[in-house]
């Protein structure tokens, strides 16, 4: 399952959490994978009560499902679903990002230049991974500065119920060798960057309400091409 210890918090069950979600959050396991509890484990070097707990953890945050006689999986999105998280994503986005917008630091845009600077190192080199990290660290460096714990803790659970489809969607486009959206989503971060950096700010506000209309749309066409398949 590609499990691997990277951290290690205070607890078993803690781990398991940790590493369960950055493996889905990667990609490593994908909408609809089956996680085997006695796999999960021993790979993780844990026994397998922690292991099931997480996995009731994760599945309260949607990012994973249970089924009875099939166990957990990986939650597979509908496009009700993606609505759904899109619409909340606007409501607690906008507001977090107006909010950090007035505390912007000059470090702040440096981070978010790193980051379109990382995406585009990723997306010439087809690593897919790579560049959902950029993609995450460019919105965060953004997102973080509104200073509001319990927001960012909810916006943060919306996305990670939607990256494993994200990561699944770069490694298709990179297995056709098309990077067309991987660069239009490179041109809209440095279009918000550009405002922000010249202090047009309600611009730059703006396009980053474009680029969320856009991203929905991205996982409204990731389902269908699924469906199709």
């Amino acid at each position: 399952m590609a499990l691997k210890r990277t951290s290690f918090p205070r607890t078993a069950e803690a781990v398991a959490v940790v590493e369960l979600r950055n493996a889905i959050v990667r990609g490593d396991l994908p909408p609809g994978a089956q996680i085997r509890q006695s796999a999960a484990a021993e790979e993780l070097g844990l026994s397998v009560i922690p292991v099931r707990e997480a996995l009731k953890t994760l599945a309260g945050e949607g990012i994973v499902s249970y089924l009875p006689q099939r166990g957990y999986t990986v939650t597979e999105l509908r496009p009700e679903s993606v609505d759904g998280i899109f619409r909340l994503r606007e409501l607690l986005e906008t507001e977090a990002e107006a909010v950090a917008s007035t505390r912007l630091r000059p470090e702040d845009l440096a981070a978010m230049r790193a980051a379109v600077d990382a995406q585009l190192a990723a997306t010439l080199a087809g690593d897919g991974c790579a560049a959902i990290v950029s993609n995450r660290a460019f919105h965060f460096a953004l997102l973080e500065r509104c200073d509001n714990e319990w927001l960012l803790r909810f916006v943060r659970q919306l996305w990670d119920a939607l990256e494993p489809h994200r990561a699944l969607a770069y490694r298709r486009t990179a297995l056709k060798g098309d990077a067309a959206r991987a660069h239009a989503i490179l041109r809209e971060h440095e279009a918000v960057l550009d405002a922000f950096e010249s202090g047009r700010t309600q611009e730059a506000l703006r396009l980053l309400a474009e680029h969320r209309a856009e991203g929905r749309e991205d996982f409204h066409r990731l389902l269908a091409t699924t469906a199709e398949t």
